[in-house]
């Protein structure tokens, strides 16, 4: 049989289709979300996002409207972008702008690289006294700024409290409102239960006390590695904190820091982020060149205090920044500049004006916040 071979033609080749390159989506034809959170919380999520137009890298947290209004937490939204905006200090996170789609607001804060106090007592398991005093006084001067301006945090923990580089920022003014003229808080169950004052878990009036016995048991956390009030069930928590049982210190600790530790932590009499800042300890520590982590600060008894004033007012639709006369809806906010500076370029007349239509309310942003269980 004869066979016959025959040369078949090549088979064609499929045309190779190159994918066309998706346009990565950004927010305010800019802001690039990044996979990389950062941290969650109550309201919403803060993930690492990249400013195209400058190339930079900032935290963006995103808020869900729907949610927000469904745990009525409104009033709390508003006035984190209130404070946040109001408050120009080293140690506090900085605003840079916020804004809002259909389903989520987006506030956008300068990026902190280095995590959280939380993250780094973790890792340490606890802090010398020398580098607990490093975050403590700073801390310290981010309270007293706030203080000065009649802002109380109501939130202060290792979980807010960031980190850039060895530098403190203070973040998060969800639970914050504003005390004019030495003013007390209506009831009102706020901040973090293992940082609760026995004022708050009783449910009675608070002032600015709330922060120092927060900033009290952020430093005990710091020194020993764990908080100085634990339970499993919320009620023996409650029981232990309103009970007045003594504090055990690490054997080591200073006499002076077990005594401003007294102090911080009293049920009544409590003392004053002035006092705290002009303890024997916080002195001790300023002054000890043995110290690895040394500020090179004053003790606040020798500050000077001259500061300019700025007007913050709250309207209904939209939060404004003005030089209006004070009334119920607008409360006066100190800036950080000092008054020497009067070489400065003069600032717009007219004020910030923030639009949000998620945040329209007819309440004052400054009032105690609603109520609710979590």
């Amino acid at each position: 049989m004869n066979q016959y071979y025959y040369n078949l033609p090549p088979k064609p080749s499929k045309p190779t289709t190159v994918a066309p390159q998706t346009q990565k989506k950004l927010l305010k034809d800019q802001y690039e979300i990044l996979q990389i959170e950062l941290g969650s919380g109550t309201y919403g999520k803060v993930k690492l996002a990249l400013n195209h137009a400058i190339n930079k890298k900032y935290a963006i947290k995103i808020i869900s409207k729907s949610y927000m209004k469904q745990i009525f937490a409104t009033q709390h939204i508003l006035n984190e972008l209130n404070y946040l905006q109001g408050c120009k200090h080293k140690n506090i996170v900085e605003y840079i702008e916020h804004f809002e789609d259909r389903d989520n607001i987006y506030i956008i804060l300068e990026y902190c690289r280095h995590g959280t106090l939380q993250d780094l007592i973790r890792k340490k398991n606890k802090l010398t006294e020398e580098e607990a005093f490093h975050y403590f006084y700073q801390i310290a001067q981010a309270i007293l700024y706030l203080h000065e301006k009649d802002i109380i945090h109501r939130d202060i923990k290792a979980d807010n409290i960031l980190l850039q580089n060895s530098n403190v920022k203070v973040c998060d003014f969800n639970w914050s409102t504003f005390l004019p003229n030495g003013g007390k808080a209506k009831p009102c169950i706020c901040g973090t239960t293992e940082y609760m004052p026995p004022e708050v878990i009783k449910k009675e009036s608070h002032d600015k006390g709330v922060d120092i016995w927060a900033l009290g048991i952020l430093l005990y956390y710091m020194l020993h590695g764990e908080l100085l009030f634990r339970a499993k069930q919320k009620e023996e928590l409650y029981e232990k904190i309103c009970n007045r049982q003594p504090i055990k210190f690490n054997e080591n600790l200073s006499k002076e820091c077990q005594f401003l530790f007294q102090q911080m932590l009293a049920h009544q009499k409590r003392i004053n982020i002035q006092q705290v800042l002009n303890s024997d300890w916080v002195i001790k520590m300023l002054k000890c060149k043995n110290n690895s982590h040394f500020i090179q600060l004053t003790p606040i008894k020798c500050r000077s205090t001259t500061q300019e004033s700025t007007r913050f007012s709250v309207v209904s639709d939209s939060t404004h920044f003005s030089s209006s006369k004070f009334t119920a809806k607008s409360q006066d906010i100190e800036s950080p500049e000092k008054q020497s500076n009067i070489n400065q370029a003069p600032q717009d007349q007219h004020p910030k004006k923030v639009n949000s239509s998620a945040l329209d309310q007819n309440n004052p942003a400054f009032r105690v916040e609603k109520k609710y269980c979590y």
